[in-house]
């Protein structure tokens, strides 16, 4: 509590605000990995109107290949790339270019099957909506890499009869009891194997060669 306060003395009130929002929702969604430095433009500007606005900005977010259109409440109405940007008559109407059939997430979705539609449909961002169609972030694929790493090392520990919360220095009998299944697995397999090796114990000894390779 004391580092999270320290924390959040030296953010902005709205980093304050946007920090709170993210620690409120559970921690495998995608509210909780969501990013809220976004791009947002109106649909009833021109694309001249919106390149002037984004010559306005140091840099860009990072992975910002699309911005967002929404209307006065913050609704999200479509999206706009990047490269539509650059290569479009810039009188024309955002309304007119912008793509209205576009992928949303949701804060409460979990963040696997983010990573899955990432994965499908080729993202580099999408943006996040809540139950009223309000955009409240984006999500973007260097968070999908670390849901996609951490998916992977849960996997390698349990496929050791172990999980990424297991404390290291726990009791042996602490350790066998959230192993068993594994041991046991483990240990019939030994009795088949030595039940095996033992039925040829004559073939064994009379190929020297094959008694060598055993384990």
């Amino acid at each position: 509590p004391d580092v999270m306060a320290q924390v959040q003395e030296g953010l902005s009130h709205e980093e304050r605000a946007q920090l709170r929002a993210a620690m409120s929702y559970p921690e495998d969604s995608v509210g909780a990995r969501m990013d809220f430095e976004i791009v947002s433009i109106r649909e009833e500007t021109t694309i001249e109107l919106v390149l002037r606005y984004l010559r306005r900005f140091d840099t860009l977010p990072d992975h910002t290949d699309q911005v967002f259109v929404v209307d006065r409440l913050g609704h999200l109405k479509g999206t706009l790339s990047l490269a539509q940007l650059l290569t479009t008559d810039p009188a024309m109407p955002v309304k007119d270019l912008m793509h209205t059939d576009m992928l949303t997430l949701n804060p409460l979705e979990e963040s696997s099957d983010a990573a899955q539609a990432f994965e499908r449909y080729d993202l580099v961002s999408a943006p996040v909506v809540d139950e009223a169609g309000r955009l409240v972030g984006r999500l973007t694929v260097n968070e999908i890499v670390d849901v996609i790493r951490e998916e992977s090392e849960e996997d390698a520990f349990a496929a050791v009869g172990l999980d990424d919360e297991q404390d290291i220095f726990a009791s042996v009998w602490e350790t066998a009891k959230s192993r068993w299944l594994w041991l046991g697995v483990n240990l019939c397999t030994a009795f088949f194997a030595s039940r095996v090796i033992s039925a040829f114990d004559g073939t064994i000894e009379r190929v020297v060669a094959l008694a060598a390779l055993m384990p």
